[in-house]
């Protein structure tokens, strides 16, 4: 073993855990659907969402390394609780464009914070070769937490019926999360000036050496690397929930029960043995990258076999062979789970540790460029041409743009 079980590792698992009971994920746009929502009016609120994030990723990275990144943590949480609230609140895509606008700025403030912390402390106790095998351990326990929610979410809606209770009870998991961030040590913060005095003449330092760091070319290329299918997962995971629906709707689990339950019935039966397939998938992430020369090497390979993955679930669906778009619709999400620790690990080799959130803010930034694109297109596509036809030319393009990317950059 490359590192030790202490009581820290426990409490970057149990962050992970509690992150992802968001009861709400598994059924976020059928609550949007179900709010008269059209697919063109959601792309564009997952589109914002990412354009949030994208304006405030880089500064709420240099505001972590500056002020804190304990502090910017316990700041995104409240935000996200801000954000649940107004999801139960509103009933209209003005509404949810101001939900959108909190959530986002909580993404922006979260990611690559967290992962930065982890990084601190892998190097403090000198145990930076165990990055793929550390954060995929703690990666896993995130989507152990995703599976139990996609339960308790689908027993929830099946009972009672409303989406929108779901957003309520996601805050007591999150309030848990806010108590567990104030129990981190001190240091994680990283080196910081706490007061106000110097703060502008800190960020500028920050952003001078960022700006270095980002100038090679191989810099923008190891960014590009890691963000682009990230951004196609998350402009594209939770259309599997309307592929589940019709799933629902043709093959009903049962007869004395609405499409609503049925369709609860298979999201929570579903989601709960994806994330727990996805919860392997990142453990073991280290055995599918010690099998190629270079993680960047793994990662374009796995990345090439997601987006294959894709076009083959839109023509499975296209041609209604449901259960198997399902099947390979999920693999996507293995795929991204076995793509992250080898991601973490290839981005943090190659920049310094002292702007590290600031780092893995802009390569979330670039995941949210891609994201807010590919969430426009998707959306858009899917309202005008379907589903199916719209996740194969997505996939297509993207392969097509990659291949020619990646060939530029050599």
């Amino acid at each position: 073993m490359l590192f030790q079980k202490d009581i820290q590792y426990y409490k970057f698992c149990a962050y992970g855990f509690f992150k992802n009971l968001r009861f709400f994920d598994a059924f976020l746009l059928l609550f949007f659907i179900e709010k008269g929502l059209s697919y063109a009016q959601i792309g564009i609120l997952y589109a914002f969402r990412e354009v949030v994030i994208n304006l405030f990723e880089v500064l709420s990275g240099i505001i972590a390394d500056v002020l804190g990144r304990k502090r910017a943590m316990i700041g995104a949480f409240v935000m996200y609780l801000f954000s649940f609230l107004m999801f139960y609140g509103f009933a209209h895509f003005i509404g949810f464009i101001v939900a959108f606008l909190f959530f986002g700025l909580a993404d922006a403030f979260r990611t690559g914070t967290h992962k930065a912390m982890i990084l601190a402390y892998l190097k403090k106790h000198n145990w930076q070769d165990a990055k793929t095998v550390y954060y995929g351990r703690t990666r896993s326990w995130s989507q152990r937490g995703s599976a139990i929610s996609a339960l308790i979410g689908a027993v929830f809606v099946f009972y009672t019926g409303n989406y929108s209770l779901v957003f309520l009870l996601s805050m007591v998991p999150y309030l848990i999360d806010l108590v567990l961030l104030s129990t981190y040590p001190n240091y994680l913060n990283g080196e910081t000036k706490g007061e106000l005095k110097g703060l502008f003449l800190l960020v500028k330092n920050n952003i001078v050496q960022l700006i270095l760091a980002l100038k090679q070319r191989a810099a923008i290329q190891t960014i590009i690397l890691s963000s682009n299918f990230t951004g196609y997962y998350k402009a594209s995971r939770d259309y599997l929930q309307i592929i589940i629906a019709h799933t629902a709707l043709v093959y009903p689990l049962f007869t004395h029960v609405d499409e609503e339950q049925n369709a609860a019935v298979y999201i929570g039966l579903i989601y709960f043995l994806l994330y727990a397939l996805g919860s392997l998938a990142a453990r073991k992430a280290y055995i599918i990258e010690k099998k190629f020369a270079s993680p960047d090497k793994a990662l374009i390979r796995i990345q090439g076999f997601g987006w294959v993955i894709g076009i083959l679930a839109g023509v499975c669906y296209i041609n209604e062979y449901y259960f198997a778009a399902i099947f390979l619709f999920s693999l996507i999400l293995i795929v991204q789970n076995i793509r992250r620790p080898i991601s973490v690990k290839f981005v943090s080799s190659q920049f310094d540790d002292k702007i590290m959130a600031s780092i893995l803010s802009v390569e979330s930034q670039s995941e949210t460029i891609f994201a807010a694109i590919m969430a426009l297109m998707l959306g858009f596509m899917v309202e005008f041409i379907g589903l199916g036809w719209g996740i194969c030319v997505l996939s297509v393009l993207l392969i097509s743009v990659s291949t020619l990317t990646l060939k530029k950059m050599k």
